[in-house]
């Protein structure tokens, strides 16, 4: 954890330390549109590799891992070539639909952003699979730099919104190039192993249930966090809309870099142990739960309390706004802090239907408080607390249910099975 949270904590302290910058060359306006763009990019990039990536870490023999990398990449390049065709017919609606026709010279960023995306996911789970952490504490650093180079540069040369996802984009395509050294696994001779395609049509067979059932959970995973901000941007306003994003893009600098190490590493650990005595992954689960919700109650109550006086101090007093949201998001965003890296669990567990289950009422519940609310005519700030208070009820519903299942799976799991649940999950069976 050390290793990952090592070069993210240089990589977010980057962030931190340029927060300011940023939000003086940029509006509320401009985060406003870029919000829009990186929710397009966000649910794209959450399908774009078909969910293949989060079965790496699973397979015994490493040449299978590797077939799987191989079809996610592919994926995502087919992903980014629909995706632009797919734009080139339908940016001027997105354009109008938010009224925000600057966007549309951006739009095309958005498939091939997505690619870079899924393409860091996919490489990101083979790096777990060989516990390289330190190739991905390099990682979370580079791409943060990048990414923070590009978009002050491209905001001093007065680019707006697109300045702001063409760094995005950048930066992911660096963090991939990053892993991609070591994605190759030698055979014993020495040379790299080489990927049939009938290979890669088998372990896409045998792993279906992940494109079919987690790639619409991953979608609806996205589309739960996502969407409100769109919701925003329709109903309130781009200007709303860019202070729930920056508001988000702060809050969520915490769980980058402390959240994203563990659930790495308990990801790895987690499919470890359920590899070989799965009556342990219980006692992994609640402690991992104790460590992360102690972080999470102390920075919840400092966000509650001091937000709008450290927004207004550090990023200007345009920002105060975003710090009045903060404290609306406290609570979700302590529960999500501890929810999101364990969410992991019902996919290793092959609890594919039950995870599906979670995402869709997550979506429900939270576009329906947000749209319930904008509809009854209530002011923005009362949307983001119901955006906020439904969306900590959906996380700790979740976690309640991945306590649930390593609680099965050490109740029911026979004393002398050598493997747990884990089969299942590749063969295809049904939960």
């Amino acid at each position: 954890m050390l290793s990952i949270a090592g070069g993210s904590a240089c990589g977010q302290l980057l962030l931190m330390l340029a927060a300011p910058l940023l939000a003086r060359l940029y509006s509320p306006a401009d985060f406003g549109g870029f919000a829009i763009l990186t929710t397009l990019t966000a649910a794209l990039a959450a399908v774009a590799a078909g969910r293949f990536e989060l079965a790496i870490p699973l397979p015994e023999p490493d040449s299978e891992a590797h077939d799987l990398v191989a079809v996610g990449l592919l994926m995502a390049l087919g992903t980014a070539l629909i995706g632009t065709l797919v734009v080139a017919a339908c940016r001027d609606r997105v354009g109008s639909a938010f009224d925000q026709p600057a966007l549309t010279g951006w739009l095309w960023l958005v498939p091939w952003t997505a690619a870079a995306m899924a393409a860091v996911q996919v490489l990101n789970q083979l790096a777990i699979r060989y516990r390289r952490y330190h190739a991905i504490g390099r990682r979370n650093f580079l791409q943060a730099a990048v990414t923070l180079l590009t978009q002050l540069g491209a905001g001093a040369a007065g680019l707006r919104a697109g300045g702001l996802v063409l760094g995005l984009g950048i930066g992911q395509a660096a963090g991939a190039l990053s892993l991609l050294s070591g994605a190759r696994r030698p055979d014993p001779g020495g040379k790299p192993t080489l990927v049939r395609r009938h290979r890669l049509l088998r372990a896409a067979a045998r792993y279906h249930r992940f494109p079919l059932m987690l790639a619409p959970s991953g979608l609806l995973n996205v589309l739960g966090l996502q969407l409100p901000v769109l919701l925003f941007a329709y109903y309130y306003g781009a200007e709303v809309a860019g202070w729930l994003g920056f508001t988000q893009r702060i809050l969520t600098l915490p769980i980058a870099l402390l959240g994203l190490a563990v659930a790495q590493v308990y990801l790895a650990e987690l499919a470890r142990v359920a590899r070989t005595d799965s009556t342990r992954a219980s006692q992994l689960f609640l402690r991992t739960s104790l460590r992360l919700g102690l972080v999470a109650i102390a920075g919840g109550a400092l966000i509650g309390l001091s937000a709008p006086t450290v927004f207004a101090l550090v990023f200007g007093s345009a920002w105060t706004t975003s710090g009045v949201y903060a404290q609306a998001l406290a609570i979700f965003t302590a529960t999500q802090f501890v929810s999101s890296p364990l969410s992991q669990t019902m996919v290793v567990f092959g609890r594919q239907g039950l995870q599906l289950t979670w995402d869709v009422a997550r979506a429900i519940v939270i576009v329906a408080s947000v749209a319930g609310t904008a509809l009854s005519g209530a002011s923005a700030l009362t949307a983001v607390w119901a955006f906020g208070l439904s969306a900590a009820a959906v996380y700790t519903a979740g976690w309640l249910l991945s306590l649930r299942v390593v609680t099965q799976a050490r109740r029911h799991r026979p004393a002398d099975t050598p493997e747990p649940a884990l089969s299942a999950l590749a063969s295809g069976s049904r939960d």
